[in-house]
């Protein structure tokens, strides 16, 4: 049985991520400052929106409640266009996001191993499209039976690590690998996955904070695959 422990997981963690932390916190911060932020706040849905709760500011102060309820009722209408709107465009930018990930975890791996990884461009594509495969798999297995969806979560942690690292290996071949590895260790991972995804969630309102924070989470994650490697 191949086991790690979660203190030297997190201890090899911050090791190997706090050669690019600073890096990518600048990097983050530049697209926030100059890309993301400027781009939401100029655009007309966000305009509207911003105009709505205004209106409501002043109604409040001087409005009857008539007037009060109807200014109510069409900021929940604009709130809900505008939820609507951001979700296809977060849908849109789903495969984009898959990308910056899968480059993310693939720094983390080098930086874990203390060496390039010499990947090529065809093969971080390879790489990604296979990631929104098993993120569509995976979600749908959440959407309908939570608790199954945990387990194949877990079991299936290291598949793209494995195909990083295996140029010539398929997608079956690094799932099977990944379930072997996962054995006798799944809630240890399990809370490895939890606790990486309570530090991105509490950061996430800031594009500042969660790219960095994901960094880390893809480091540690790279860093319990090569442990138990080192262990086969």
């Amino acid at each position: 049985m191949n086991t790690f422990s979660l203190k030297k997981c997190y201890s090899l963690s911050w090791k190997s991520f706090s050669k690019w932390w600073i890096p990518l916190c600048l990097i983050s911060a530049f697209i926030l400052l100059f890309e993301i932020g400027p781009r939401i706040m100029l655009h007309p849905e966000t305009v509207a929106l911003k105009q709505v709760f205004l209106e409501i500011v002043d109604v409040m102060e001087t409005g009857t409640l008539d007037e009060i309820e109807a200014m109510l009722i069409e900021a929940q209408e604009e709130s809900m266009a505008y939820t609507v709107k951001l979700s296809k465009l977060l849908l849109a930018a789903f495969p984009f996001i898959a990308l910056l990930s899968i480059i993310l975890l693939t720094w983390a791996n080098a930086a874990v191993k203390d060496r390039r990884n010499g990947t090529t461009p065809g093969q971080l594509f390879r790489v990604t499209g296979i990631h929104l495969l098993l993120t569509f798999v995976k979600g749908v297995a959440f959407a309908l039976f939570i608790l199954p969806g945990f387990y194949l979560y877990v079991r299936l942690l290291f598949v793209t690590l494995i195909l990083l690292e295996e140029k010539e290996i398929g997608m079956m071949d690094a799932a099977r690998k990944s379930w072997a590895m996962t054995i006798g260790n799944f809630w240890s991972l399990l809370t490895l996955i939890c606790l990486n995804g309570t530090f991105q969630l509490v950061v996430a309102p800031t594009i500042i904070g969660l790219v960095p924070v994901s960094g880390f989470a893809n480091t540690a994650r790279a860093a319990a695959y090569h442990m138990l490697k080192k262990s086969d």
